[in-house]
C-alpha cells in the first residue's frame, strides 16, 4: 500500500473534530504560555503523526521483505562466489 500525503498543499480547508477536554485545555494552556496559535500547533501535531505512521508502514514493509540476519563469514564466503542476495 502506497500513500503519498508528505506534500501537502498550500489551499486550506476546515476539519471539525471532538477531542478530550483535558486535550483541549493543555493545548490552550501550552499556546497561551508561549504565545502560539493554535492552529499552526495542530497542523504541526498532524503532519508529524501522518509522517510517523507512513514511516511505520515503510519500515513494516521493509521488515517484510529482509533477507534476515547474514554472518560475516556467510557474505564473504558467498560473495567470493559471486553470488548476489
Amino acid at each position: 500500500m502506497v500513500v503519498q500525503v508528505r506534500e501537502y498543499a498550500v489551499k486550506s480547508r476546515t476539519l471539525a473534530v471532538r477531542l478530550p477536554a483535558a486535550l483541549i485545555e493543555a493545548l490552550n494552556a501550552v499556546c497561551k504560555q508561549l504565545g502560539l496559535r493554535k492552529g499552526p500547533v495542530i497542523e504541526a501535531a498532524l503532519r508529524e503523526k501522518i509522517d510517523d505512521l507512513l514511516d511505520a508502514e515503510d519500515l513494516r514493509e521493509a521488515v517484510k521483505e529482509a533477507t534476515g540476519f547474514h554472518p560475516w563469514e556467510q557474505v564473504r564466503v558467498e560473495a567470493g562466489r559471486g553470488k548476489h542476495f
